[in-house]
This record gives C-alpha cells, structure tokens and sequence, in this order.
C-alpha cells in the first residue's frame, strides 16, 4: 500500500471560512484542513464550545487528537487527573487516552483541534447539521439525544470507545 498524496501547495482558509456544523450541546465545529487537502496527514478543526458543554469520556483508537485553547477555560480530565485549561493553553491526547473536558467559563470556549492522521474532522461533519449564518443552534431539547446518536456513530465508525 503507497502513502497517500499530500498537497503540495499552500492551503489558506480565511477567518470565518470553512464548513460549519452544529453538534452535541450546541457546540459549532468549522472544518479548516482535512484528510482531502493534507493527503490524510492532519485535520484541523476550530470547535466554538457553549458554557457547561462538552464531550462524554471516551478514547480515541485510530488518531492523536491536540487541542489548542484560544478563548475561554476548559476543565479536562485525562483519565488519571483533572486539571483546568486557560487560553494559550496546549493539549495533546495520544490515541489511547481516556478524556473528556467540558467548558467551565461562562462564555464560549473556541479552540483548534487537531487530528494526526486525518479522518476524524468527517466525524463531525456527519452527525452535525449545517450552521447557517444567522440561524441559532438547535434547542437544548435535542441534545442529549444528539449526543446519544453521535456517540454511537463515534463508536460504529470512528473506533470511539
């Protein structure tokens, strides 16, 4: 099996660019590189996080994820300790790993997310609906079903545990 691709020119994706979807408790995640342009070596992601939000625990199989915090605090748990996560701060989870965080500010969290190799930005895209500009997030109503649905999706396809 030969390696896949890798483009070979300068991607650059303006701010505000890229598709956007809203999942799990009203988080919007916008897709900025993925497997497609990168050949499968990185994802990219930028993930807009509600106060109170954020993933189930839960481990990666098939990819390194690296969060990069850029507004707002996050309490990240990783399996074997609990600490808090302020802006600047950096996160790498080697597939693996037990973690979950959830957003403890009172304002959105947004951080850049990554993923090495690509693939699991797709997820997102898949169990999302489409942020139209303008329109809010779907009601807290459909939410813990939300993350009921995509967390089997995770599982079936993703290699979630």
């Amino acid at each position: 099996m030969s390696a896949p691709e890798v483009t070979r020119r300068v991607i650059h994706v303006p701010p505000g660019a890229g598709q956007s979807v809203w999942a799990f408790s009203g988080d919007r995640y916008t897709l900025k590189v993925g497997a497609e342009d990168t050949g499968g070596m990185i994802g990219v992601m930028e993930g807009e996080i509600p106060p109170g939000s954020g993933p189930p625990l839960h481990v990666h199989q098939y990819e390194d994820e690296a969060f990069y915090l850029v507004e707002g605090s996050l309490q990240v748990f990783d399996g074997d300790r609990e600490f808090t996560a302020e802006p600047g701060s950096f996160i790498y989870l080697p597939r693996g790993s037990a973690h979950r965080f959830k957003n403890i500010s009172e304002t959105p969290a947004r951080m850049l997310m990554l993923f090495v190799p690509s693939g699991f930005e797709k997820f997102f895209l898949e169990v999302g609906v489409e942020a139209v500009p303008g329109q809010p997030a779907p009601p807290p109503s459909q939410f813990e079903a939300d993350v009921e649905r995509s967390m089997r999706i995770a599982s079936e396809k993703y290699g979630i545990e």
